[in-house]
């Protein structure tokens, strides 16, 4: 008797961001700009992070030139200076306006100016040209190339510790969080980390980051695929006999916008971090309800794209990826 053919459909996932790490202040009044929104719209998962308030201290501006440290009062400053010209942002000679946001209430009028959060640059007539916080300048820099002269140890600035990871592929991540259970929670309870800060609060740590889900590739291995079956993992076999299950064999079965593929990638990651926050931590992941075993995939592999940070909690620490 001839032995049946079958194979197994293993699964590809690529998520990248879309925008840099923000704050839950920032994140407040970004989630109203249409350009904003159009940048994040397809995002479906998103972390929710805490690190030590970030801030530029000694900012001199000379011209198109912007000399400045990055503190967060715990690790060692970052001395830095940012070209506005060689960011081709400005051209030679051309002149702009530089509007300093601060963390205190009493600003600083000459410099060097400290405690600033955020500067914003525009030309002389008005017309807005770059916004930059600590943490969007060395997301630019990482991600993007923007050309930042910095000196120092930059790792402990771009290290999160991880209260909990979520999904929202039914609404706009920017409704998802909107009083969200989960961030007023953390915001409640969980302490500053930069204690000597007189100006911190717990908004200004508490962070966000999301992820896109850009692509999917599919690979499917017959007759001999044990070696694409992870350890533990009990293989699905589709038959291979006729031609109609060859046929729906090769057919994929997911697209970007299936909600299986957002519940996938939640449940891999919730799994590997285990967040405080969450509840559920999928402990018998990839075994999960409506993910993407439940079309017919083995098991899948996730891959992110353009994170330039280092995501940790007790179990689990994800390294930073700049491309």
């Amino acid at each position: 008797m001839d032995e049946k053919v079958t194979g197994i459909k293993n699964i590809q996932i690529a998520a990248t961001t879309r925008y840099p790490i923000v704050s839950a202040y920032e994140f407040e009044f970004l989630k109203t700009e249409e350009v904003v929104q159009r940048i994040i719209e397809g995002c479906t998962i998103y972390f929710i992070l805490q690190r030590p308030l970030m801030m530029f201290n000694n900012v001199v501006p000379n011209g198109l030139q912007i000399q400045f440290d990055i503190v967060d009062t715990v690790n060692p400053p970052l001395h830095c200076m940012l070209d506005l010209e060689e960011c081709k942002l400005f051209k030679p000679g051309e002149s702009c306006d530089i509007e300093f946001q601060f963390y205190k209430k009493i600003r600083d009028e000459m410099p060097p100016l400290n405690d600033v959060a955020a500067f914003k640059a525009q030309k002389l007539d008005g017309t807005f040209v770059v916004w930059e916080t600590p943490q969007k300048l060395l997301y630019e820099a990482l991600v993007n190339g923007l050309p930042l002269h910095c000196e120092g140890d930059v790792e402990p600035y771009l290290t999160y510790t991880v209260h909990y990871i979520g999904k929202a592929f039914s609404q706009s991540v920017w409704d998802r969080l909107t009083g969200h259970e989960k961030m007023q929670k953390i915001l409640t309870l969980e302490p500053t980390f930069a204690t000597a800060n007189p100006n911190n609060r717990a908004p200004f740590e508490i962070a966000l980051l999301m992820l896109d889900i850009e692509g999917v590739t599919e690979a499917n291995v017959f007759s001999v695929f044990d070696f694409a079956v992870p350890a533990g993992v009990k293989p699905i076999e589709h038959p291979l006999d006729t031609e109609a299950e060859i046929k729906d064999y090769l057919t994929c079965k997911i697209n970007l916008k299936s909600p299986e593929l957002t519940s996938e990638v939640e449940a891999k990651l919730i799994h590997l971090f285990k967040p405080d926050y969450n509840e559920k931590k999928f402990d018998s992941y990839p075994n999960i309800q409506k993910g993407t075993r439940s079309l017919g995939y083995t098991s899948a592999e996730l891959i992110i794209g353009k994170l330039p940070a280092i995501l940790k909690t007790a179990t689990h620490t994800q390294g930073i990826i700049a491309s």
